[in-house]
C-alpha cells in the first residue's frame, strides 16, 4: 500500500495560472482567445487578461501560455463565452478541444454573448468576484426559474454528438452605456449544431424550460385574471410524448399550481379554484405553442423529438429531420390544477 500512496498526478496552483473565465470569438484560420483569471497586484487581488490568436481554440491556448509566467490551466473555468459569429459557424469543432482534455473543467457553463466577447472580458474588472464565477452563479440563479436550460461544456458536447436533438444556449448582451453589467438577453437557438441566430426571449424562454421539463426547476408566471394581477408558480411539470402518425405528436402536461398572489377572495369556492385552473391553462397552452411556432420555424429540435422519432418511427428519421421537424403537427393539451393559494388577501 505504501507504494500507492504517491501524488503521481498532483498539479500544483503555484505551477499554474487557474484561468476562471474563457471566451472565443472569430472562425478557424482567424480567431481571438481571451483568458482571465486573479492575479496579486500591490496586495489586492485584481483580474488580468490574457488575449492571444491563432487559427484554431488550441492554438489560442499555446499563444496565451507563452505571455504568462506559468503554464495555463482550464481545471476550474467556471464560464465559456462564445460570440455569435463563431456559433454560426457550427460550435462542434470549436468546443471539441474543451470536452476532449482531461485536465479541463467540463462543468463549466456555455455562454452565448452579443457583440464583442472582449467587452465581456472587461467588464469583469470591475467585479468583486472572480471572473468565471459570477457568469456562473448568474445563469444558475436563472436556471432555478427555468428561464435559461442547464447547459455545460459536458452537456452541450453530449447534444451536439446526437443527431436527434438541438442545443439552446444562455444568450447575454451587454445595454448599459459603461457596458459593465451583462444581462440575460434570452436562449440562443441551435440547427444542426449552427446558431440560426434567433434568440428567445426570457418570458419565452421560461415555457421552454417547461416543455424540456428539467427537474426541480420553478416557472413563475403573472397575467391579468379579470383585471386582477395574478401570479403563481408551476411546481412541477408531468409530461407524457405520444407519436400519433409520422407527421403527428400529441404532448401532454399536468402542472401543479401555486397561487402566489390575488385579491379576489373567490378562491375559497371551488368553482372560482376551477375557472382559474381553466384559465391557467389556456394562457400556458398559448404560450407553449409560440415557442414551438419560433422552434419549428428555425428548425431548433430542442425538444429531442428526433430521438423518439428514431426509436418509434425510423423510417421518418433521416438526413432530412430538421425538415421533418418545422412541418410536424404537434398538439398540445395543459390540464393544471391548483394545490396552493399562498398570499390571497
Amino acid at each position: 500500500m505504501l507504494l500507492l500512496a504517491g501524488c503521481w498526478d498532483e498539479r500544483l496552483y503555484k505551477d499554474h495560472t487557474v484561468v476562471s473565465l474563457v471566451g472565443i470569438e472569430g472562425t478557424l484560420g482567424e480567431m481571438k482567445g481571451y483568458f482571465a483569471y486573479p492575479e496579486v497586484q500591490t496586495g489586492n487581488s485584481e483580474v488580468t487578461i490574457i488575449e492571444s490568436e491563432g487559427i484554431e481554440t488550441r492554438e489560442l491556448r499555446l499563444n496565451a501560455d507563452l505571455k504568462v509566467e506559468q503554464t495555463i490551466d482550464l481545471s476550474m473555468m467556471s464560464t465559456l463565452l462564445i460570440s455569435e459569429d463563431t456559433a454560426k459557424d457550427g460550435i462542434n469543432k470549436y468546443l471539441d478541444v474543451f470536452y476532449r482534455d482531461p485536465t479541463n473543467s467540463l462543468t463549466a457553463f456555455l455562454v452565448l454573448v452579443e457583440g464583442d466577447v472582449k467587452d465581456y472580458m472587461e467588464a469583469s474588472k470591475s467585479w468583486t468576484t472572480e471572473a468565471g464565477e459570477y457568469f456562473a452563479r448568474f445563469i444558475r440563479s436563472k436556471e432555478e426559474v427555468s428561464v435559461v436550460p442547464h447547459r455545460t461544456v459536458q452537456t452541450a458536447s453530449s447534444i451536439l454528438f446526437s443527431e436527434g436533438i438541438d442545443l439552446v444556449l444562455p444568450y447575454m448582451v451587454l445595454k448599459d452605456e459603461d457596458k459593465k453589467r451583462p444581462e440575460l438577453g434570452g436562449v440562443g437557438l441551435f440547427s444542426n449544431g449552427k446558431f440560426t441566430g434567433r434568440v428567445l426571449e426570457p418570458d419565452q424562454s421560461k415555457f421552454l424550460g417547461l416543455l424540456l421539463q428539467e427537474r426541480g426547476r420553478k416557472i413563475k408566471y403573472s397575467a391579468l385574471y379579470n383585471d386582477q394581477p395574478l401570479s403563481f408558480t408551476i411546481l412541477n411539470v408531468g409530461k407524457t410524448r405520444k407519436i400519433q402518425s409520422p407527421t403527428q405528436v400529441k404532448m401532454d402536461y399536468k402542472l401543479k399550481i401555486e397561487i402566489e398572489e390575488f385579491s379576489d377572495t373567490g378562491l375559497r369556492d371551488v368553482k372560482k379554484i376551477s375557472e382559474i385552473e381553466d384559465f391557467i391553462e389556456e394562457k400556458i397552452t398559448e404560450e407553449i405553442y409560440n415557442v414551438l411556432n419560433i422552434l419549428q420555424e428555425e428548425k431548433c429540435d430542442a425538444l429531442g423529438l428526433g430521438n423518439d422519432f428514431r426509436v418509434k418511427k425510423p423510417e421518418v428519421f433521416d438526413e432530412n429531420w430538421h425538415e421533418t421537424f418545422s412541418n410536424l403537427d404537434i398538439q398540445v393539451n395543459v390540464k393544471a390544477e391548483i394545490l396552493k393559494t399562498g398570499l390571497i388577501h
